[in-house]
């Protein structure tokens, strides 16, 4: 197991996602011959969903991990569970929030690689609130599925500006 395989698992097994975690070990317990430590150490806590959280978590805190990998890997994993109809915009967009949240507040990450699955729950509630353009926040987020292209939030707001102003300037001339 690399260190992005442990960041990976433990992203979605902390947002109650297992069944890769679990194929996972299974294919690790028929395939090592000896188990590796971790393998053995994970094996020991298998039902306590918090304790193989934390073994990851120690697992892969030794040694530099690049999160870019895990954050693609995570996204692909959304990708394919829209796009198999296993997962709802709505819901994938609350698990990339939770996802980004786990790895901790926008301060703390890099923005860069986790800003995107953080925001995009932002910028739905902004278009709920009717601020923002479904369609151009739709477009922004399934660039970002389908190709890992990061969410432009000044193109989101300059548009809406935009339209704004328009919308004034017409409603000050027509009264």
């Amino acid at each position: 197991m690399t260190r992005e395989d442990a960041f990976y698992y433990e992203c979605l097994m902390a947002i109650g996602i297992s069944d890769e975690y679990d194929e996972w070990l299974d294919s690790s317990l028929e395939s090592e011959s000896p188990l590796s430590d971790i393998t053995l150490d994970l094996v020991s806590c298998r039902s306590d969903v918090n304790k193989t959280i934390s073994i990851l978590y120690d697992y892969r805190m030794d040694q530099a991990t690049d999160e870019s990998v895990v954050c693609d890997r995570l996204r692909q994993f959304f990708q394919k569970a829209y796009h198999s109809n296993r997962m709802d915009k709505e819901k994938v967009v609350s698990f990339m929030y939770s996802l980004a949240s786990h790895v901790g507040d926008p301060g703390d990450f890099d923005l860069t690689i986790w800003g995107s699955m953080y925001y995009f729950d932002y910028y739905y509630a902004l278009v709920n609130d009717g601020i923002l353009a479904l369609e151009k926040v739709d477009s922004a987020f399934f660039a970002y599925l389908d190709n890992g292209t990061a969410i432009d939030s000044q193109k989101l707001w300059e548009s809406n500006i935009r339209s704004t102003l328009w919308e004034r300037i017409k409603w000050h001339f027509t009264k």
